[in-house]
């Protein structure tokens, strides 16, 4: 039964680094039920990845779309400005355990022992704000942090800034 009690401690803790973690902030005195159409504007930097920029875009876009608004082609006549801002980090997560080894009935004449265990990782934040067009200012952000998975496939990349990205946007007043 210990054994059975650890290894679930083990797996939600696991389990719990994994997950997107989601905050948002927005201006409650922007009427969001009056803007229709909306941009994405980004500018390509040389140097960075492009493929990765492509598909943050093309799953805002579907995110958007599929609330209702419509996709402008200038910037000038759409109702909301939408950039993205990405940051990756090294991350290393430390963990000891202690345990007592000994004899007798109160375990005097024993030892202490202690393993420390390093996980290190990628950490990806995608903050993604929404503009008021007319002065240019934050009128909406949600902010997504998690662990870097490795994906093998174009398609897997896909689906994990798909998934990312609708759970962010459900945020997103319709």
């Amino acid at each position: 039964m210990k054994y059975i009690i650890i290894l679930l401690s083990a797996l939600v803790l696991f389990v719990g680094c994994s997950t997107l973690k989601i905050s948002r902030d927005y201006d409650d005195t922007f009427d969001f039920s009056k803007q229709k159409s909306f941009v994405i504007k980004h500018e390509d930097k040389v140097g960075k990845d492009t493929l990765l920029y492509d598909r943050i875009i093309d799953s805002l876009e579907s995110n958007l779309q599929a609330k209702g608004y419509k996709k402008s082609s200038k910037e000038e006549e759409a109702d909301l400005i939408f950039v993205f801002h990405i940051d990756i980090q090294q991350k290393n997560d430390i963990q000891t355990s202690y345990q007592m080894m000994g004899f007798g009935m109160y375990r005097y004449g024993g030892a202490g022992v202690s393993t420390t265990n390093t996980h290190s990782y990628e950490e990806g934040t995608l903050i993604i704000d929404a503009l008021n067009p007319k002065n240019k200012k934050i009128v909406w952000r949600v902010t997504g942090t998690q662990e870097i998975k490795d994906k093998k496939t174009p398609q897997k990349r896909k689906e994990y800034i798909d998934s990312a990205i609708t759970k962010m946007m459900s945020t997103f007043p319709k």
